[in-house]
């Protein structure tokens, strides 16, 4: 079963908030889809004394596909109602919320550094991510000699 998909909360994006102020975030965003639903949050935190952007998207609809393949197992193939699809989203920001917060526990602790943690999520000038440009370079890193 997929953690968080009971999920009540309304203020998981305070919670977030909260998390990465207490982090040291210089400024943090939220992009929002034509429904006015947040898709992504972008923030900025230093590391090694440079400011880094750092985009963290909301997959929801990957969310949705697994909510209506449960519906499908039951004997089900309709779509979701409105209420699973607002399931699905919370679902999916109480996950990143739940992400972001064991990250920074583990930053705490000093067993990994934050570039190490959120790397994959640095902005690029291109605006895309450093995972978005090592997906399309199919993952080479280049010659290792």
């Amino acid at each position: 079963m997929i953690k968080n998909y009971t999920s009540t909360t309304n203020n998981t994006f305070n919670k977030i908030q909260k998390i990465l102020t207490t982090h040291k975030a210089k400024k943090m965003m939220f992009d929002y889809d034509d429904d006015g639903k947040v898709e992504a949050l972008t923030f900025i935190i230093d590391v090694d004394s440079m400011s880094i952007p750092f985009r963290l998207p909301a997959k929801v609809d990957n969310v949705e596909k697994i909510f209506l393949s449960y519906k499908k197992g039951k004997g089900n193939d309709w779509e979701l109602t409105e209420a699973e699809k607002e399931q699905a989203y919370r679902t999916a920001w109480a996950n990143i919320r739940d992400w972001l917060d064991a990250q920074m526990a583990l930053i705490d602790t000093e067993q990994v550094e934050l570039g190490e943690v959120f790397l994959p999520y640095a902005v690029q000038k291109d605006g895309r991510t450093y995972f978005e440009h090592a997906q399309e370079d199919m993952f080479l890193l280049g010659d290792a000699s």
